[in-house]
């Protein structure tokens, strides 16, 4: 009995071409160059929505794999956004004169910052100028003398006074000393040593003793008056240098004022700091010696006017529009700022000057993109986003006092306003993480935009792939490319979509291959890129990365490798495995081969036995014995022990793909009926039969051929694929061109049965109405074979029966009654004696 074979798909069904006459355009030179997304409206349409939402939290997490250009045309629509929104102002941190461990945060008009510091430092430079000049006036000078001269003579008056009072003591006198003025034991007003004062008699001493004392009292009080008078002196000659001070300071602030009178924060800040030079105007006056710093609990600075400066963190070019920051390494430091710190006596020290700021200042206003992961990894920086966005505040804090082993002087800068929209870029798997397990983030990132990693294939969608060969040719400098550049370049972005009827939107790999288009039709003398540039530039890197695949058929050509795709063999079929080595995937045939035999063990996976098999594949093996069983048990019990195993596979086994080749070999290997070697299948099987959609079905495919190729083709070789993968196929040049000739093979099936014409020759047989298949079918061989195998293990080891003659056994059997076919399994242990 005959079957006939399901069609082989025709060379125009492997792929879909892009003609080049449906492009409209010679060259890429007449278009214009892509400046917005293409196949991506759904994903662009939510970060616009995101980005006009004025609400805090509609942050934008853009899901999408790396090279999809999410990144690229994200940054150009904030870019052209951004240019018609208004500039952020300036942000500055100054000394703060009250808490002088919180510096203070200033906002100034966009551009302004270093017109402030500038402001500030020309104020210290005239100051310390005039200052000196003024405080050291002849009329100051003089009005100074004339202070200290007051003060002296007070002094000598009081001491004067006392020394009168003193002189009618007979005990005691008052004498000066290198260290000042003394009251000493005397006679009649002479003073005496410690030696005459030990001759004197006891009462005489005491006396003298009881003198000194009441005399050194009514001296103490003198002497604080004396030093009444120096602290009235010198406090007359601070009011006198603040007085002269104040003038010149108010003078040269009051110019600065008048440029600033429009900003509130800054007019205060002036004030604040005029104050300040008032009050510690003696250092200006101090030339050429170093002073230390007004402010309580500082340490002595190299600089003395140091908390008078203005340091500037982020400034913006006027009118440049809102910015748009992207931080390739957002480090706790560079996303949030850092204080830097100097060692000075074993103890860092920080001050307003040191902080720095990060990539969320400069985009404080604007518009800030991140790598979620590069986030993610970074201690502290996650969480740390996650508060400035939530408070709507940046705070800078030290992660230095968490790690240092050293003591440190901590600051506590002034929070800063934030107004910003981040956008995240991440895969799927970080997206649904966060928004499992993170409730801030939840919060925090309302709007996903998930950015698919292909585009529907159509007309417009291959002229956009021009626009966009336009826009890097204009950015590179590359020669432009023809029509029939373009329409391969459309083809291989359908193969890397996997699809005919989608376009890749994987940009950065389209890119690379127009680089290395240009690159060789520049280095071959053209100006024009043309078809067998771009046909070149795909074989070459496929040579660069295709090392592995090339030692793998070498293997297979010394037949190391065990493939031999010709003649017919029982239990034995090909199925087709993808490897992937990173930047090139390709696929291995693996032979598949059964064993089957009388027993009850069902079907036996060595692969699952070892642990070599992933749970997916373990699925697609138990699949099975409910296949044989729906197909072959319905009338008794399915006696029959078999084994499955893979050729030459020494890694583990995971995917369904090869179900399909594995069913074959097992009623191959059952009904006893050869499978052709020279045809592959792959394909995943469900327990009704149905052959189902599979990945990599042209990798598999183009394994396949190169194998075959490589043995020798022989005209009868192919590959079976699910019916549902046609539209997966985009195979090249070299398979198409087999096809053709005749050379190559491919075969859709939808159903199991489909298969077995083109492997076997044979029909796989269907029930007629006793429900039973024709004989010479591969199912009614099968059938037969089982069939045999329950009789056979029901009769196994049943007493032969005594009879009295030759003949008697068979008489005996003959005379009993037919028994009807077991209808419950036999027991594993097998039948009781």
């Amino acid at each position: 009995m005959t079957a006939t074979a399901p069609t082989s798909l025709k060379p125009e069904q492997l792929r879909r071409a892009c003609d080049p006459s449906t492009l409209e355009f010679e060259t890429t030179a007449e278009l214009e160059p892509l400046r917005e997304a293409i196949g991506q409206d759904l994903a662009m349409r939510a970060v616009q929505f995101g980005l006009e939402v004025e609400h805090p939290g509609y942050n934008i997490f853009a899901i999408g794999l790396p090279g999809s250009g999410r990144a690229t045309m994200i940054r150009q629509l904030l870019e052209d956004r951004a240019k018609d929104e208004p500039t952020p102002t300036d942000w500055c941190y100054v000394y703060n004169f009250d808490k002088t461990r919180e510096p203070r945060a200033l906002a100034v008009p966009a551009g302004r910052g270093p017109d402030l510091r500038g402001d500030v430092e020309g104020l210290l430079e005239e100051l310390q100028e005039s200052l000196p000049r003024v405080l050291q006036s002849d009329d100051v000078r003089r009005e100074r003398d004339d202070i200290a001269e007051r003060a002296m003579e007070i002094q000598r008056q009081l001491i004067e006074d006392f020394q009168k009072q003193i002189e009618d003591e007979r005990y005691v006198s008052l004498v000066q000393t290198p260290t000042g003025w003394v009251v000493v034991p005397a006679l009649g007003n002479e003073p005496i040593d410690e030696k005459q004062f030990q001759t004197l008699q006891e009462e005489q001493r005491e006396e003298i003793l009881a003198r000194r004392r009441e005399m050194e009292k009514k001296f103490g009080e003198v002497q604080r008056k004396v030093r009444e008078t120096e602290r009235d002196a010198k406090r007359l000659v601070h009011d006198l240098q603040q007085m002269v001070a104040k003038a010149e300071v108010e003078h040269c602030v009051r110019e600065i004022k008048g440029r600033w009178e429009s900003v509130e924060e800054v007019t205060a800040y002036l004030d604040r700091l005029a104050r300040d030079l008032i009050e510690n105007a003696e250092q200006f006056s101090d030339s050429g010696e170093e002073s230390e710093s007004s402010q309580e609990g500082v340490p002595i600075e190299e600089d003395p006017l140091a908390n008078y400066r203005v340091n500037v963190i982020v400034c913006h070019t006027p009118d440049s529009g809102a910015p748009v920051v992207q931080e390739e390494s957002p480090t706790y430091h560079n996303l949030i700022g850092r204080i830097e710190h100097r060692v000075q006596f074993g103890t860092m020290i920080a001050d307003f000057s040191q902080i720095t700021a990060g990539a969320i200042h400069q985009a404080n206003g604007g518009y800030l993109i991140l790598d979620a992961n590069n986030v993610l990894r970074q201690p502290i920086a996650w969480i740390a986003l996650k508060n400035a966005l939530r408070t709507q505040s940046i705070r800078l804090e030290e992660i230095i006092e968490y790690t240092s082993l050293i003591a440190t002087t901590t600051l506590k800068p002034q929070p800063i306003r934030l107004k910003v929209r981040v956008i995240l870029l991440g895969d799927p798997y970080t997206y649904h993480l966060l928004h499992a397990y993170d409730d801030d983030f939840r919060e925090l990132f309302k709007v996903k935009a998930d950015f698919s990693p292909y585009m529907e294939r159509d007309i417009e969608a291959e002229r956009g792939y021009g626009a966009f060969i336009a826009a890097r040719g204009e950015e590179e400098s590359l020669p432009p490319f023809d029509s029939s550049a373009v329409a391969r370049v459309a083809q291989f972005g359908s193969r890397l979509a996997g699809h005919q009827d989608r376009l890749s939107t994987q940009f950065g790999a389209i890119g690379d291959l127009v680089r290395e288009a240009g690159f060789f039709a520049r280095n071959d003398g053209r100006v024009i890129v043309t078809l067998d540039d771009v046909q070149r530039a795909i074989r070459e890197r496929e040579v660069r990365v295709n090392r592995p695949e090339r030692e793998l058929l070498s293997l297979i050509e010394e037949d190391t490798l065990t493939v031999d795709p010709a003649g017919e063999k029982v239990g034995q079929l090909y199925g087709l495995a993808v490897l992937s080595t990173g930047d090139h995937s390709f696929a291995r045939p693996i032979k598949v081969e059964a064993s089957s035999f009388m027993g009850t063990s069902g079907v036996v996976d060595i692969e699952r036995e070892v642990r070599l098999g992933g749970p997916i594949h373990n699925k697609g093996v138990l699949v099975l014995s409910g296949y044989l069983g729906d197909l072959f048990a319905q009338n008794h019990p399915l006696i029959m022990s078999a084994t499955l195993s893979f050729d030459q596979l020494y890694e583990e086994v995971e995917g369904d793909s090869a179900s399909a080749a594995e069913l074959y070999t097992l009623i191959s290997s059952i009904a006893e009926v050869p499978l052709r070697q020279g045809i592959a299948i792959t394909g995943a099987l469900n327990q009704k039969g149905d052959i189902q959609p599979i990945g990599g079905v042209t990798t598999k495919i183009e394994g396949f051929y190169r194998a075959c190729k490589r043995r020798g083709l022989t005209g009868e070789q192919g590959v079976i694929i699910p019916t549902r993968n046609m539209p997966n196929l985009v195979l090249n040049d070299e398979v198409v061109d087999a096809v053709r000739d005749g050379q190559f093979h491919i075969w859709p099936i939808r159903q199991f049965e489909e298969g077995w014409p083109i492997l076997a020759g044979l029909p796989a047989g269907v029930r007629d109405g006793d429900r039973k298949f024709p004989d010479d079918s591969v199912y009614g061989r099968a059938a037969a074979r089982l069939s045999g195998w329950a009789r056979g293990w029901r009769d196994f080891g049943k007493p032969i029966r005594q009879g009295r003659g030759v003949g008697a056994e068979t008489a005996a059997e003959e005379d009993e009654p037919e028994k009807p076919e077991p209808q419950g399994e036999p027991d594993e242990d097998g039948p009781e004696e």
